[in-house]
């Protein structure tokens, strides 16, 4: 009999995986957590059951999560990534050149502990020497945190759900102090969801960010494990408009080029009319 993992992205549509087998389940001080190995996509995570990456494509989300970015920085030398307790998105940053101290500020230990035993491709750059793990609320350590001030913020959450742990992270406070935990050049991104099912999310988001940071972006990709596929992110810069790269690219990827950073920023009417203006004018460029 085949098993299959279920999560509803609306109350009117599931999704579904054929599980080979269950290769761990638990229950953290602040997530349920389990981890699948899945007919198609391989080993994958899933928190509160929801799939969160898979080895099948999680390469596209980190590979967005982190280039865009850092490559539209011309100097990212002292990176923070809250969440992110999987690794994967610490692998990619730390194959930046200019990348010197990456941060790495995960709640909760045992999804790093879980991502080490059964997602060994994600976990890889966990003991670069570059990297300092920190196990606490991520909110917290960015308004607690007096040490010097980062280039680049990047938060790989979970979804605003209820009361889970990454909700704080998509309020206008920590917004706030995102802003404050930044170089006077710095700049952030954070996943913002499935624009197709939570519209309202990246909607939310961008209206907070635009009252805090001179420029504010959207850009998406295609995720084929996220419900909609369409995966928004957002973010918010004292100075860099991150839609186009100014570091070049000089090592292998499996999804990113400079031609897809462009790209990302072209936005569905759908999404856009629910953006600020500021943010859409910009995105359109003078020849729209």
């Amino acid at each position: 009999m085949a098993l299959w993992f279920r999560e509803s992205a609306s109350p009117a549509h599931r999704l579904e995986w054929k599980i080979r087998q269950e290769l761990y389940s638990g229950q953290s001080p602040f997530q349920s957590i389990q981890v699948l190995d899945t007919e198609q996509f391989g080993p994958s995570l899933v928190l509160d059951g929801i799939m969160q990456t898979t080895t099948g494509d999680e390469f596209i989300y980190h590979e967005m999560l982190a280039y865009v970015p850092l490559l539209a920085h011309p100097h990212p030398r002292r990176v923070l990534i809250i969440g992110g307790g999987d690794g994967g998105l610490a692998r990619e940053v730390l194959k930046v050149p200019g990348v010197e101290e990456v941060v790495l500020v995960e709640i909760d230990p045992v999804v790093v502990e879980v991502a080490r035993r059964f997602l060994p491709q994600h976990t890889v750059a966990l003991d670069d020497p570059r990297l300092t793990l920190i196990h606490a609320d991520g909110a917290a350590y960015l308004t607690d945190q007096k040490t010097e001030p980062f280039d680049v913020i990047l938060v790989d959450s979970t979804d605003p759900e209820g009361d889970g742990p990454g909700t704080v992270l998509y309020t206008p406070a920590f917004h706030q102090a995102l802003y404050e935990g930044l170089a006077d050049d710095g700049l952030y991104v954070q996943q913002t969801g499935a624009a197709f099912y939570n519209p309202e999310v990246v909607e939310q988001v961008s209206h907070s960010v635009v009252t805090r940071f001179p420029l504010c972006r959207v850009y998406w990709c295609t995720v084929p494990t996220y419900p909609g596929a369409l995966f928004t992110f957002t973010s918010g810069s004292k100075r860099y408009d991150i839609q186009k790269p100014s570091t070049p690219l000089t090592w292998p990827t499996r999804w990113y080029t400079p031609q897809i950073h462009q790209l990302a920023f072209a936005l569905p009417p759908y999404l856009s009319q629910r953006l600020p203006e500021t943010v859409v004018t910009a995105q359109k460029g003078p020849n729209a």
